[in-house]
């Protein structure tokens, strides 16, 4: 074994986090917390998984469950495509007897990219596989002071032939672990924590007193500016939702009507096709209640936010429902959603 990778282990054996699903790493509980920790933090993520754990104990009855139902439990832990591909896979497992045992076999499952699925095979198969994402190429890059982007390329390459010249046989799964540790509670994006490192000694980037400036990372493009219109129709304590389509931007998911405002062009024709929309052939007028900015990975929104009361006598288009803030069985609402309805002190009291 490498010297490193047995201080690595070492430090790991004496140190690792407490976390829910390595106490009993199953494949499932091991895939569901891999899904859930993509671009999302452990402490955000827990309770959802501990949530799911106790609706859907086992990867049969997440299969069995309705799409509504699961992006309803998801609703708050952001990008929604991750619940769409945990419900298919769910299916995908159930189709195949069990989860594939190999980084292959897993990458065949919805959801699944070349990190996660090494993640899996290695967790919970044995399987000798390096699992490389952003918290390990920021490790690596210092350990061996890359000092070119590891995201990609030659840098990357060089990332991960180090891991797997010191990958140890048969314990692939507390390596890839202790890296992750180490890169979330010692090795930080800033101001690492090198006095309590267990690998400062075989650190380049320290040696040369530069490790705070490393990992090298390319440009960001800066997210596209999107401009909306949103309309909150009120009918006593209800407010009308509508569903998104299937496919795209928070597919699925419920909220206010909405729509985007094409570049030069006018939002009153946006809010004025809203309303037609809405309640076609009911006379109605909407009134600015406030503006909201929500950024997704590629794109920045700033919704003008307008409120109407519709009348009794008005009738809903059909694909609209309206729905109350205490009902149990609420449709899943987007983040976003949720923002637009809370600028009238909170989400509202719902109705009828």
């Amino acid at each position: 074994m490498h010297p490193t990778t047995r201080r690595l282990l070492a430090w790991y054996e004496a140190e690792q986090r407490d976390l829910p699903w390595r106490r009993d790493p199953t494949p499932y509980h091991t895939w569901l917390s891999e899904i859930m920790l993509q671009q999302t933090r452990i402490e955000a993520a827990t309770p959802y998984y501990e949530r799911f754990l106790e609706r859907w104990p086992t990867v049969e009855a997440l299969a069995e469950a309705s799409l509504e139902d699961v992006l309803g439990a998801w609703s708050g832990l952001g990008y929604y495509r991750r619940a769409r591909n945990l419900h298919e896979a769910a299916g995908q497992v159930v189709a195949l007897g069990g989860f594939p045992d190999t980084p292959a076999g897993l990458r065949a499952l919805a959801g699944v990219g070349e990190y996660t699925a090494a993640a899996i095979a290695s967790i919970a198969f044995g399987r000798d596989a390096v699992a490389v994402d952003g918290n390990l190429r920021r490790v690596v890059a210092r350990l061996d002071d890359i000092d070119v982007v590891v995201a990609s390329g030659p840098g990357a390459r060089r990332v991960r032939g180090w891991l797997e010249a010191r990958l140890p046989t048969g314990r692939a799964g507390d390596f890839n672990q202790a890296l992750m540790d180490l890169g979330a509670t010692i090795c930080i994006p800033k101001a690492p924590r090198c006095g309590r490192c267990p690998l400062a000694e075989d650190c380049l980037a320290r040696a040369a007193g530069h490790q705070a400036e490393l990992p090298i990372s390319a440009p960001r493009k800066a997210p596209r500016a999107v401009s909306a219109v949103a309309l909150i129709a009120r009918r006593g304590g209800a407010v009308a939702l509508t569903q998104r389509p299937a496919t795209g931007l928070l597919a699925g998911l419920w909220g206010p009507p909405d729509g985007v405002v094409d570049p030069g062009g006018d939002a009153d024709a946006v809010l004025s096709a809203l309303l037609q929309g809405l309640a076609p052939g009911c006379a109605a007028a909407a009134w600015p209640v406030g503006t909201v900015e929500h950024i997704f990975t590629h794109q920045h929104w700033r919704v003008r936010v307008f409120e109407l009361a519709l009348p009794d006598d008005c009738e809903l288009a059909a694909d609209l429902r309206w729905w109350r803030s205490e009902a149990a069985d609420g449709p899943p609402l987007s983040r976003l959603a949720e923002r637009i309805l809370a600028l009238q002190g909170g989400v509202p009291e719902q109705g009828p």
